[in-house]
């Protein structure tokens, strides 16, 4: 029976290396890729990565609003932003601003390393049992009891932000004339 519980416990950790792996990856071309819709795919394959995390760590709630809030309404809005302001490809050249991003990209890469090489951490014990972590009910209670300001700054940034995109989308308008017969 010892044998069959090391087994799962391995194929676990294989599991959830090959998903954060390739969140990894996906974060990587979000940020290297000169596309704006490749982009866009490539940040919605990363939130899916991370609900399949979610899911692995027993937060199906958690992973179940990643996956219709984010990947799913979130980041279609971006792509018909991204389609209606005519998403063009950049040019990439090479320069200190690059340059900088690269080098926080492998700064956070070296620091997740070396997050991961100093072992097991133990969970935090808080108000909320653990038996409800990633529950709708512990995200209700620690969002609207201890994060209420925060919560309704988020939600104040994102009405600012959909005003700035239909601001940003707005065409001018010329009327047409009309022909003379």
């Amino acid at each position: 029976m010892l044998e069959i519980a090391t087994v799962f416990d391995f194929a676990q950790d294989t599991v959830i290396l090959a998903v954060g792996v390739t969140a990894v990856l996906a974060s990587l071309g979000v940020v290297l890729c000169s596309s704006p819709i490749y982009c866009a795919l490539y940040l919605i394959g990363h939130m899916i990565c991370l609900a399949l995390l979610f899911l692995l760590y027993n937060a199906e709630f958690l992973a179940v609003v990643q996956i219709i809030v984010y990947a799913g309404a979130v980041m279609i809005l971006f792509l018909f932003i991204i389609a209606l302001l005519g998403g063009k490809k950049e040019v990439q050249e090479n320069s200190l601003h690059r340059s900088l991003a690269l080098a926080f990209v492998f700064t956070l890469l070296g620091e997740l390393y070396l997050s991961a090489t100093v072992g097991p951490t133990q969970q935090v014990h808080g108000e909320v049992p653990p038996e409800l972590f990633g529950t709708a009910k512990a995200i209700g209670l620690e969002l609207f009891s201890k994060h209420l300001v925060a919560f309704e700054l988020a939600s104040g940034l994102l009405l600012v932000a959909a005003v700035g995109v239909i601001c940003l989308a707005k065409f001018s308008f010329a009327p047409l004339r009309r022909r003379v017969r």
